[in-house]
């Protein structure tokens, strides 16, 4: 493809950017119900749900080594598990801020 060829496709791209996001960058609009379903759904995996099931997991790893059938990747991965869930708003937030978002 020529330089021309490029231009015009960045062109393209750049005005289909412009007109797609034009209504979610207007704080609401048509995508309101899609915010409203994701939040509810991030509540729903993040809030008591999600805390009962890390609470069983850290059980089953008690019971696990009370057993002496514990490992250290077992513990590792349950633990790492929970951080991901209960701090994944920060771990965004952060790649947010770095990226200057």
């Amino acid at each position: 493809m020529t330089a021309i060829s490029w231009g015009r496709q960045a062109l393209a791209t750049a005005a289909l950017v412009v007109v797609v996001t034009g209504d979610a960058m207007a704080g609401g609009g048509q995508l309101a119900p899609v915010q409203s379903t994701l939040q509810t759904l991030i509540q729903a995996l993040t809030g008591p749900i999600a805390t009962s099931l890390a609470i069983l997991a850290v059980i089953a790893c008690g019971f696990m080594a009370w057993a002496g059938r514990l490992t250290w990747g077992i513990a590792g991965s349950a633990i790492f598990g929970i951080v991901l869930v209960f701090g994944s708003a920060q771990i965004v937030q952060f790649f947010q801020s770095a990226v200057g978002t």
